[in-house]
């Protein structure tokens, strides 16, 4: 076992921590001690602000640890999760063994096919009023999906929490950070697609990275046997 026997799950935007419960009995028969909690906003903790931004998640991790006394955890960051977990580890080398990001938007795209979808999301309202409200949720869900804002789609009453995270950029603490960090991706991601691995591997040479054939950005929680199959060797 590795030094630390603390493990916290940090889950994906519009999840919450029991999402992650099979990955988390699969830990503790292992000995590990594990922490799976709810964001702000997300499952049973209510939001603090509905202004909140990344460093306030950032806090919120930081208070979690320090109420439950758990000495450098080894942080398992869901796409969202990993957002925290990974500036949490930046800001925090000390009190952190290692991260496992899945599915984390450390790279954004920003193709010249996305701007355009983008813009068509934008002025979708415009263009298709008079169809029926149910082909504009359609509609609206497949530009959302093309521009991979995805999240922001389901974001409901917390999109401007969801600008405030995904408008602060992620490269900075990727490229300077001290502890080890295991990118650990669905290959059929198309949320955040796996071809950014090589991309993150160049701003980071220490980063080491894997993909699982047969599955997507859900790995963690719709494969979590295939998922700590391959951790096991990580912690």
């Amino acid at each position: 076992m590795n030094e630390s026997s603390n493990i916290i799950i940090l889950h994906g935007w519009g999840l919450n921590g029991q999402k992650y419960e099979k990955l988390s009995q699969l830990l503790e028969k292992k000995g590990y001690k594990v922490f799976a909690p709810d964001f702000p906003g997300f499952g049973s903790e209510p939001l603090k602000s509905e202004s909140m931004d990344l460093g306030d998640y950032v806090e919120f991790l930081n208070n979690l640890i320090k109420k439950n006394k758990i000495s450098k955890p080894i942080l398992i960051g869901h796409s969202f999760g990993g957002r925290v977990a990974l500036r949490y580890g930046f800001e925090n080398p000390s009190k952190v063994s290692k991260l496992i990001l899945t599915g984390t938007p450390i790279i954004r795209e920003k193709s010249f096919s996305k701007k355009i979808a983008y813009a068509g999301a934008v002025i979708g309202g415009r263009i298709f009023k008079k169809f029926p409200d149910i082909q504009k949720e359609r509609i609206r869900k497949v530009l959302y999906f093309a521009i991979g804002e995805w999240d922001y789609y389901k974001a409901g009453s917390l999109k401007q929490v969801f600008k405030n995270i995904i408008g602060e950029d992620l490269i900075k603490y990727i490229k300077e950070i001290k502890i080890p960090v295991f990118l650990i991706w669905g290959e059929d991601d198309k949320i955040v697609p796996a071809k950014y691995l090589k991309d993150i591997k160049k701003l980071n040479r220490e980063v080491i990275y894997k993909t699982v054939p047969g599955v997507g950005h859900k790995l963690p929680y719709e494969k979590p046997e295939q998922f700590f199959e391959e951790i096991k060797s990580l912690i």
